[in-house]
C-alpha cells in the first residue's frame, strides 16, 4: 500500500468523518482565525474528546475546531463546509494562504486554494479539469507530485486530497490530531457573499437587469426561493442543453406543485439515476460530464424545503462548467443571492429547530 494510502486508512481508524471540510491557514492566532470563518469567538473553549461528543450533540449548531500546528492553523469542520466557500477562503488567507479540503460524496467536493485574499484556484477533487480561480493550474506541480489524478478509487483520491495539505503547509493531519484537545468554537452566523461581485458591476453586466434577477437581488428572502430555484433550473437546463420530457416534469412541478402524491420523489430518483449513468459514459465527453452535472443540480432543485433546495442546487451549479462566461456569472449570482436567503432563513428559526 502507497503510504499517503496507509496514513488515509489510520485517519479513517482514528475517527475521521465521512463527511469534512478540512483548512489549513498560515496564521496561528486562533480567535483571529475563527473570526474570519465567520464563527463567535466568544463561544471559543478548548474542547477535548469528550466535549467535542457533547458539542455536537445539538446539530442545529455549527461546530468549527481550530488546531495550531506551528505558524499554522488546522481547521476541522466535522459535517460542515465553510472552508470551501471562496468568501471564507479569500477571509482566511488574508496575508498569507489558506487550502480546503472539502468532502461530501462523489458528486459534492472541492479543494480549494487561496493567497493573500485571492482565490487562486477551486476544483472537483474528483474531476481535475474543471478548474477556475485567478491562477487555475497553480498546485499542479503538487498534484503530479502526489498523483492525484483521475481513474484513482474514491479512497484513493480523498487520501491524496488530504495529502496535499501537508504538501502545501509543511503540517500533516494526523490519527493524534484528530484526538487532540482543540479550540471550539460555534458558527452561528456565517460570513456573507456579496450578492453581485464587484467585477461584474464595472461595467455592469445586461443579465443583471433581467426582470427574475431585478427581483432577486431586490429581495434575497427566504420566501423568494422558489422563484429562485425556477430561474437556477430554467438557466441549467438551458446552458446542458437537457432534453426530453424530465426537466420538463421539474420545471413543471417547481411551477405548479405535485400531480400525485410522491411525484417529487419520483423525478428525484429519475435524475439520480439518469445522472449516475452520464456520469459512467463521459469518460472524453465533456457534453457527458455537464449532463451528469446539470442533472444532479436539478436533482437537488427538488428537495422538498425550498431553502435548502436553493442552497444544495446552487451550490453544485457553481460547478458547472461552462460555455460562456456569463453562463457562469448567473449562477455565481444565483448561489450569492441563495446564501442569503439560507442566512435569513437560520435567523428566522427560533434557536434549537
Amino acid at each position: 500500500m502507497h503510504p499517503v494510502d496507509q496514513r488515509y486508512a489510520a485517519l479513517v481508524a482514528a475517527g475521521l468523518p465521512s463527511q469534512f471540510c478540512l483548512t489549513w491557514c498560515r496564521e496561528n492566532d486562533l480567535d483571529l482565525v475563527a473570526g474570519r470563518f465567520g464563527a463567535d469567538v466568544e463561544t471559543g473553549l478548548r474542547a477535548t474528546e469528550d466535549d467535542i461528543e457533547e458539542l455536537e450533540e445539538d446539530d442545529s449548531v455549527e461546530m468549527l475546531y481550530l488546531i495550531s500546528v506551528g505558524d499554522w492553523t488546522l481547521a476541522l469542520e466535522p459535517g460542515g463546509y465553510q472552508g470551501s466557500r471562496s468568501v471564507v477562503l479569500e477571509s482566511v488567507s488574508a496575508g498569507g494562504l489558506a487550502l480546503s479540503v472539502f468532502w461530501n460524496g462523489e458528486l459534492d467536493n472541492a479543494i480549494g486554494f487561496a493567497v493573500d485574499g485571492e482565490l487562486a484556484t477551486s476544483f472537483d477533487i474528483t474531476d481535475l479539469k474543471r478548474r477556475s480561480g485567478a491562477d487555475p493550474d497553480v498546485l499542479d506541480e503538487a498534484l503530479a507530485e502526489l498523483g492525484l489524478r483521475d481513474g484513482l478509487s474514491l479512497d484513493e483520491i480523498k487520501a491524496r486530497a488530504l495529502a496535499l495539505g501537508e504538501q502545501v503547509s509543511g503540517h500533516a493531519l494526523t490519527p493524534e490530531s484528530l484526538r487532540a484537545s482543540r479550540q471550539a468554537y460555534q458558527i452561528s452566523d456565517p460570513l456573507p457573499s456579496p450578492l453581485v461581485p464587484a467585477d461584474y458591476l464595472n461595467p455592469r453586466e445586461p443579465f443583471l437587469d433581467e426582470p427574475a434577477f431585478v427581483r432577486l437581488i431586490a429581495d434575497p428572502s427566504p420566501a423568494a426561493a422558489p422563484e429562485l430555484l425556477r430561474e437556477l433550473v430554467a438557466t441549467v437546463i438551458t446552458i446542458a442543453d437537457l432534453r426530453g420530457p424530465l426537466p420538463e416534469d421539474v420545471l413543471r412541478l417547481l411551477d405548479h406543485g405535485e400531480r400525485f402524491p410522491g411525484e417529487r420523489g419520483t423525478l428525484r430518483s429519475q435524475l439520480w439515476q439518469e445522472a449516475g449513468e452520464a456520469r459512467q459514459l463521459s469518460a472524453g465527453s465533456p457534453a457527458l460530464d455537464l449532463t451528469s452535472h446539470a442533472l444532479v443540480v436539478l436533482y437537488r432543485a427538488l428537495l422538498p424545503a425550498p431553502v435548502e433546495a436553493a442552497d444544495a442546487a446552487t451550490r453544485e451549479a457553481v460547478r458547472l462548467r461552462t460555455a460562456t462566461r456569463e453562463d457562469g456569472m448567473r449562477l455565481i449570482v444565483l448561489n450569492r443571492i441563495s446564501e442569503h436567503m439560507e442566512r435569513a432563513h437560520r435567523r428566522q428559526k427560533p434557536h434549537g429547530l
